[in-house]
């Protein structure tokens, strides 16, 4: 017997602890980022690339419950919902996310201010001009409260939970 797939079986290749973990990645990035900058061990000229950062966290931890929930890959890539923050938050809260009525509307309210940006993909590629952006600590502030909600939901489809990073 070999660890081949059979001919036509599809390999999950985005299951949701990886799409997780990958977000967890990405947020500890812009954990770390931002304390370089804060502590004034690391120069940036803009601060886009801890947004991003965190922005795609949050991204990949919606994604990632959907994912939970059954949603395949295929659907997720797709235009319906791609980078699309509010679209993802307003699936996650069809597929029965856990409501937290203040981290539900502090989420919410962080989604709905970085949603243009992502969807714009402004984060990684520059656009000058006024921005009103919340403060890093408070999208990070957001993304871990979803992240702590979501963990448990992908730990459950591999049976267990995973060491923290």
């Amino acid at each position: 017997m070999t660890d081949e797939p059979i001919e036509n079986e599809e390999i999950d290749r985005s299951p949701p602890i990886a799409v997780f973990l990958s977000g967890e990645s990405f947020f500890k990035s812009g954990q770390y980022l931002r304390s370089g900058v804060e502590m004034e061990e690391v120069r940036l000229r803009f601060k886009m690339p801890i947004y991003y950062l965190y922005s795609h966290a949050l991204e990949l931890t919606l994604k990632a419950y959907l994912r939970s929930k059954g949603v395949t890959s295929n659907r997720l890539r797709s235009r319906d919902f791609g980078h699309k923050l509010r679209v993802l938050w307003e699936a996650c809260l069809t597929e029965g996310l856990p409501h937290h009525t203040i981290n539900d509307a502090f989420v919410a309210q962080m989604i709905e201010i970085l949603d243009p940006f992502a969807v714009d993909f402004e984060f990684r590629y520059i656009q000058t001009g006024f921005k009103n952006l919340p403060t890093l600590g408070t999208v990070e502030a957001a993304v871990r409260d979803l992240m702590e909600t979501v963990r448990p939901f992908c730990e459950a489809t591999v049976g267990g939970s995973v060491p923290k990073g």
